[in-house]
């Protein structure tokens, strides 16, 4: 039964006794609708059962309850009314008493105060002094139907319908080299700026090749760059730097940031994602081959549902691309299994609205959002669609499993699990076996088990005990570690006490022996009847050990003194039994050859058996509210959409995000273009266009651009080209006194941002400069799968410094990203990312000066040049690093320095030249 269902039961012979009352009470007589029946039959209900805790000091639950406007504006939960149907309206819910919210919660109103209530909220709530457009805002949000927004929410920029815009005229049409710069000069000249000189050519090229690959020009590259005086010159440049394959791991990186793209799933379980950089790999190759974004998009979303361009039976492409969606963190080991389930949901939800819509959905998971007009409603639609999205392979268990979808013909990939399944179930009766023989010892020991305890203290008899096992008692009571279960034993002196003590841990173990094996022998009779049925059978029995951690520590742990190592255990067992596991063994290693190879999986998604998915009351999945469509945010899609019935979703998501209609999707992506190249965005705030986020600097350009973007087939190389080849692009980091008083931020784009260079950069150029950097493609660093012990240096991901792969191909394990990469602001990991932090802290100066990664690159460079003259080293040195001639009185500096070096130390000297220079700001920053 739905909220909406509950409340109209609830209610009507509520209503139903209104009338009778009305007969009878003093207040039958006044309009409802009455200031004074206000001021005599409701306000002081209202004062004293709820504003000792809804008053603007506690204001709990985001609710005041003092004022009319606290009332109109509601709780963090939504609106109090419902204007449609006010018989339905929060107030009269949670006062009601037979809803899961009871308010107040010291008792239920008296029924006069109830009738009162009711008649007041059937009235229309007026609440008297307020203002009437508050009253009418609220209403209008407070609709069943929710088909209306107030003025100020439709009107909101990013919500409107993009402009055919014309390129605005300028007066100094002589700048102008595409229409670009008709925008920016435009707001410069009305503000009575001039745009900065352009960049010198040596800038220039350095500037573009970071841009698009990441790595600094070659020597060549700038010397062919400044012969080159044709008018095309800086076009055959960005044509160059878009065909190389190292632009798709540069802009692949800025998406996989947006992405937020790891290895692992984070927090404390950490388990790898053996196959994430399948996704990773998608998308560079995505990006080098200009794949148009809405099939990107469309890809990452639903790419499982497309078929294959090539015409294959299996889209690999398309399921690896559904990484997207489940590459994020995930607590896998969260014992609330529907909690975990969808606070993965509201990741994906986070993850996906902010990526290609700029709009913080997710806000609205515990109810409307605060600041835009994304209804609580829309949160769960969209959480409709990915609930009925297959993301784990089994929810249930200590530590659920992800799905991971093969990327071969179904066929062949049932005819592998079944082979598996023989596999695993050969396993199971092995183990069974062992378990049978570990139940055996434990029930011939578990009677001396009092004696091996005080056999541990001096003096005790050990006689008729094993000696081996009275050491492994002992090594048990020698860990250094609190363990409360042992705090009787350890807390006691007296032999007589001791005695008593260690009977009564016998006993316990008994006790829970007796509960083992019981679930032991059900387990068994489970996994035969599976087996003759034809089933996979449950993995291990069911037992909770979390009721005796002494027979967990004694028993069950592979080193408990009662436990055998694996090694030895199989010589105590009957000759009988030896001989039953060496022809079990023979048959698991016969299966195991005759088994087809594994085949490929990906990190991704598919579709799931459709949920019936319900509004949860302020986010909590255990309390159930009405159910909801799946359909898109109202406020983009319109109120009268036909609501999805079949199948996840996904794929009509996926065509609602790439229709050309979208006022959202291309502004979105252009302005993420236009960031990478000019280190804002025009608006600046990248992932969030809603109230809380920036206004855009040029709303006229973002919208042409978009438009061009569109007309383009979404090619994302063409913007790059449309932006790069921009007088606004080209010009120099120069500004005027005038630009930096009034415009510090350079949000009218009066000259070049400098920007530092990204962690990647910095790693990548020096590799690069001393060509130790290994420019090999794709695969994975990664090995192995699962998690690792908490304090296992497996769990560390691989150390920049010992690999000269491309940074973009180290693994990210997101308990323990390498200290290089934090240090350098690359982020977390774990949230999208719509922007590296600019941090310029002193570590990163003290990294560059001491670091051996960046002694080695310098060495290097030393190394090869020892052959050169000193002049000329320091020339190249110069071009090499800084990607620009040196002057003559930096060359004569660096002379007379390298001589203060002597004898056998001159190489040191030629060392240091190049540890200056990559220590130098002018390195580390692109102008």
């Amino acid at each position: 039964m739905t909220l909406r269902q509950t409340s109209s039961r609830i209610f009507s012979p509520l209503l139903l006794s209104t009338g009778l009352l009305f007969l009878h009470l003093p207040l039958s007589a006044q309009d409802p609708a009455s200031a004074d029946f206000f001021e005599k039959s409701v306000r002081p209900v209202l004062v004293e059962n709820c504003q000792g805790c809804h008053n603007p000091k506690l204001k709990r639950a985001g609710l005041d309850l003092t004022t009319g406007e606290g009332f109109y504006k509601g709780a963090d939960s939504g609106l109090l009314i419902d204007a449609e149907h006010p018989e339905k309206s929060r107030i009269l819910e949670a006062t009601s008493y037979l809803e899961r919210v009871k308010m107040p919660p010291s008792g239920k109103l008296k029924d006069q105060d109830l009738v009162a209530l009711n008649a007041w909220v059937k009235a229309g709530a007026v609440w008297p002094g307020v203002d009437p457009q508050l009253i009418a805002d609220a209403r209008s949000q407070s609709s069943d139907s929710g088909k209306k927004f107030t003025n100020r929410q439709q009107s909101f920029w990013s919500f409107q319908l993009r402009k055919t815009v014309t390129p605005p005229s300028v007066r100094n049409t002589s700048w102008i080299k595409n229409p670009i710069d008709q925008f920016v000069l435009a707001k410069l000249e009305e503000k009575g700026y001039s745009p900065a000189p352009p960049a010198t050519k040596t800038a220039l090229l350095r500037r573009a090749t970071f841009d698009l690959t990441g790595l600094p020009p070659t020597q060549q590259e700038i010397a062919d760059f400044l012969a080159d005086h044709s008018p095309q010159a800086f076009e055959k440049v960005v044509n160059r730097l878009l065909a190389s394959p190292r632009y798709g791991e540069r802009w692949g990186r800025h998406w996989l940031d947006v992405a937020r793209y790891a290895d692992s799933t984070g927090a404390d379980e950490d388990h790898r994602y053996p196959d994430a950089w399948r996704y990773r790999d998608y998308v560079i190759q995505a990006f080098n081959e200009d794949l148009p974004y809405n099939q990107f998009v469309m890809e990452q979303i639903a790419g499982d549902l497309l078929p294959a361009a090539d015409g294959a039976e299996v889209n690999q492409r398309g399921i690896i691309a559904t990484g997207f969606l489940a590459v994020g963190p995930r607590l896998i080991a969260e014992q609330d299994k529907k909690k975990m389930f969808y606070d993965f949901v509201d990741e994906q939800i986070a993850t996906t609205s902010r990526a290609f819509l700029g709009l913080t959905i997710d806000c609205a998971r515990c109810h409307d959002h605060k600041f835009d007009p994304i209804l609580q409603k829309d949160y769960y639609s969209l959480a409709a669609i990915f609930a009925s999205t297959k993301s784990f392979s089994r929810l249930e268990g200590t530590v659920s499993q992800m799905y991971r979808p093969p990327l071969v013909p179904k066929a062949l990939f049932e005819k592998w699990e079944k082979a598996q399944q023989k596999i695993t179930d050969k396993n199971r009766e092995i183990n069974m076996i062992h378990d049978q023989q570990a139940s055996l010892r434990a029930e011939r020991l578990e009677g001396n088990l009092a004696r091996y305890m005080l056999a541990t203290r001096t003096g005790a008899n050990t006689e008729g005990l094993d000696p081996k096992i009275v050491q492994k008692w002992k090594d048990y009571f020698n860990i250094n570690d609190v363990r409360p279960h042992l705090q009787r034993w350890e807390n006691t002196s007296k032999d007589a006490s001791l005695q008593e003590i260690a009977r009564s841990y016998q006993q316990e173990f008994h006790n829970s022996y007796l509960a083992w094996r019981t679930a032991f022998e059900k387990w068994q009779k489970s996994v035969a009847s599976a087996q003759a049925n034809g089933l996979p059978g449950p993995d291990s029995p069911s037992f909770d050990v979390t009721t005796n951690r002494f027979f967990e520590d004694v028993f069950l742990k592979k080193d408990g003194p009662f436990a055998l190592p694996a090694s030895q255990r199989e010589t105590t067992y009957p000759d009988e039994v030896r001989s039953q596991l060496k022809q079990l063994k023979a048959e698991l290693a016969e299966l195991k050859k005759a088994s087809p190879p594994e085949p490929d999986f990906a990190t991704g998604v598919g579709e799931d058996v459709p949920v019936k998915q319900n509004l949860f009351i302020r986010g909590d999945v255990h309390a159930e509210g009405e159910e909801v469509a799946k359909q898109f945010p109202v406020i983009l899609a319109g109120f009268d959409q036909t609501p999805i019935t079949q199948g996840s979703g996904r794929l009509e998501l996926a065509k609602w995000l790439t229709d050309p209609r979208n006022q959202l999707v291309p502004r979105v992506m252009v302005n993420r273009i236009w960031q990478g190249h000019f280190s804002e965005g025009i608006v600046r705030t990248s992932s969030n266009f809603g109230l809380l986020g920036e206004r855009p600097t040029h709303p006229e350009l973002l919208d042409w651009m978009a438009q061009q973007f569109i007309d383009n087939n979404w090619s994302i190389k063409k913007m790059h080209k449309l932006v790069m080849l921009s007088n606004a692009y080209q010009m120099s980091s120069q500004i005027t006194k005038e630009a930096f008083e009034k415009d510090p931020n350079n949000k009218l784009l009066s000259h070049f941002m400098r920007r530092r260079l990204d962690v990647e950069e910095i790693r990548d150029s020096m590799l690069a400069l001393d060509m130790s950097i290994d420019l090999e493609m794709g695969g994975t660093l990664q090995k192995g799968t699962g998690t690792d012990g908490e304090n296992s240096a497996d769990r560390m991901s691989i150390d920049p410094a010992t690999s000269k792969r491309r940074t973009v191909y180290i693994p990210l394990r997101r308990s323990n990203l390498p200290s290089l990469l934090n240090l350098f602001d690359f982020g977390d990991g774990t949230t999208t990312n719509e922007g590296r932090s600019r941090t310029n802290v002193a570590p990163q100066a003290l990294f560059v000066m001491n670091s051996p990664f960046v002694n080695a690159r310098a060495s290097s460079l030393a190394e090869q040049s020892r052959q050169k003259e000193l002049p000329a080293v320091i020339r190249e040195a110069f071009i090499q690093v800084l990607n620009r001639p040196a002057s003559e009185e930096e060359v004569q500096d660096l002379i007379e320095y390298v001589k203060g070096f002597k004898g056998d130390s001159a190489f040191m000297g030629r060392r240091s030249v190049y540890r200056i220079l990559l220590a130098s700001n002018e390195f580390i920053y692109v102008d």
